[in-house]
């Protein structure tokens, strides 16, 4: 999946969680924005300053990959993107 479609489902995962009331975007923020906020505050890591959104959403990965115990080494981008849009019921 190229960076436009990634930053559209992260956009549309926003949205929804905006909906679900469990996110808010900050003024001048957009729902992208605030979807990673709420995810990297969800797993309580730090989101990474500055790095490319492909390594963003693998650091995510990471996370997600202890706190729920998977039996993957390691997820991609895509995957990580994949697993919270049907979490959270995105369409």
């Amino acid at each position: 999946m190229n960076e436009r479609s990634c930053l559209e489902k992260i956009r549309n995962l926003g949205v929804r969680l905006h909906e679900l009331e469990l996110a808010q975007p900050l003024p001048g923020k957009s729902y992208a924005s605030a979807a990673l906020d709420f995810l990297f505050n969800e797993h309580q890591i730090a989101r990474p300053s500055g790095a490319p959104l492909d390594h963003t959403l693998q650091t995510l990965g990471k996370a997600l990959i202890e706190k729920q115990q998977l039996k993957f080494q390691r997820l991609d981008a895509d995957s990580v993107i994949d697993y919270f849009c049907r979490f959270y019921r995105v369409h």
